[in-house]
């Protein structure tokens, strides 16, 4: 006999109920082991796109390239990366943009580039038809590009040099002319120093207390004047301050990044920040300011500036006790200085660590860390001006740390990143 027993529908129901939990489960596995999988895909392949970038970078300091002029490369792997590098300058600053491809995935870096010369010297000074002579407790470490005339001791107000040797380093000869900087870095300092050069990009309006950071992936902010007071402002990135007189810095403002320009700057006592600062007359660093590395002060005198045998002030002025990490350059197109002023003065326990160009003289009472390129120096004492005399001021290119990478001179590489931008 068969027995027979009916089954409730709840029962059914419960039935169908366990098996589609128990199919979402199983998809919801599958789903997730392939998720899993792609995620660990993308992954390679963002890391494979951050490590292109760098080989990108790295293999276009070998390749020579034009300003505003693009590389295109491949890499060699399975996956075939498009990497693109383009090149362009950020004031004096070579900037260079790499974006690596893979299909939808792209990861972009911006960097400023520049020479980072090992074999750095310590002095190059033009041969002059003059020696130099050292006075007090000055001293050069490093090799030194001398006249054909040498170098001899001095004595400026019965303080004489002392030392034991006059140079601690090689010496070599020196030529009638200075090296020329990069020609690019040149048509650089022309086109944005020229008296009717105006920069390009969106217009902002100064504001008291502004907070302003603006990335360079995008387009250029301009902060524009005639006198131009920066106080309790932060401006850090791809912006630029143009004055037609004069821009004014105090302590209480902060920047980064930033690109100044205008025919006077000055930067008030204890001001700190990162910044390129480019005039056309004059810029005055204040007492113990602190701009951090790779900093850049530069003044291109375009006309040819009247000799007033009264006037002694420094075209650009580093005060008592400031720390410049960077490139100091003073360019004129005169071929006649003016015999008796100082058109870089560096001042007592000043310090610029990186690279210092003058066309002209220079007057060093602090420290170098690294290279001075120089026309002449000039010491300023009692009213009295001595001539390629070099007083208690110190030069090591032993000091300059590894990582500078600074504007190059001509026929010099590009060969290090000096900073990642954002």
């Amino acid at each position: 006999m068969i027995w027979t027993k009916k089954i409730k529908a709840g029962a059914l129901q419960l039935v169908l109920f366990v098996g589609t939990i128990i199919a979402l489960l199983l998809l919801s596995f599958v789903l997730l082991s392939y998720s899993h999988k792609l995620f660990h895909k993308k992954t390679d392949i963002l890391v494979s796109l951050i490590q292109a970038t760098d080989v990108g970078m790295e293999d276009s300091f070998s390749s020579p390239m034009r300003i505003n002029e693009s590389l295109e490369l491949t890499t060699t792997d399975e996956l075939g990366i498009r990497i693109r590098v383009h090149k362009s300058y950020w004031g004096l600053l070579e900037k260079r943009q790499v974006k690596a491809n893979k299909g939808k995935m792209s990861f972009e870096k911006i960097a400023l580039v520049g020479n980072a010369n090992p074999e750095r010297p310590a002095l190059y000074l033009r041969d002059n038809q003059r020696p130099l002579v050292l006075v007090g407790k000055t001293r050069i470490t490093g090799t030194a590009h001398l006249p054909e005339r040498g170098i001899k001791t001095g004595n400026i107000r019965g303080h004489s040099y002392r030392a034991p040797r006059l140079i601690y380093g090689d010496k070599k000869r020196s030529q009638k002319q200075l090296p020329p900087l990069d020609p690019e870095v040149e048509q650089q300092i022309a086109r944005l120093t020229a008296p009717h050069f105006e920069p390009v990009g969106e217009d902002l309006f100064l504001k008291p207390g502004m907070v302003l950071k603006n990335s360079f992936k995008e387009p250029t902010k301009i902060l524009r004047g005639t006198h131009l007071q920066l106080e309790q402002v932060q401006l850090s990135g791809n912006i630029i301050v143009w004055a037609t007189e004069r821009i004014m810095v105090d302590a209480s403002a902060t920047l980064r990044d930033v690109i100044l320009i205008a025919p006077k700057i000055d930067i008030g006592d204890f001001t700190e920040g990162n910044f390129q600062a480019l005039a056309s007359k004059s810029i005055k660093i204040g007492k113990g300011c602190r701009l951090a590395y790779p900093s850049v002060l530069l003044v291109s005198e375009k006309n040819k500036p009247d000799i007033d045998l009264k006037d002694k002030a420094a075209n650009i002025l580093i005060g008592p006790n400031a720390d410049i990490r960077g490139t100091v350059i003073y360019k004129s197109k005169s071929e006649k200085a003016h015999p008796y002023k100082p058109h870089i003065k560096i001042e007592t326990n000043a310090t610029v660590t990186g690279m210092i160009h003058c066309s002209d003289n220079l007057e060093l009472k602090g420290n170098v860390a690294g290279s001075v390129t120089t026309a002449g120096f000039i010491a300023l004492e009692n009213g009295s001006s001595y001539q390629n005399h070099l007083y208690n001021g110190s030069i090591n290119s032993r000091l300059l740390p590894f990582e500078y990478a600074g504007i190059p001179y001509q026929n010099g590489p590009l060969n290090q990143v000096s900073q990642w931008l954002y």
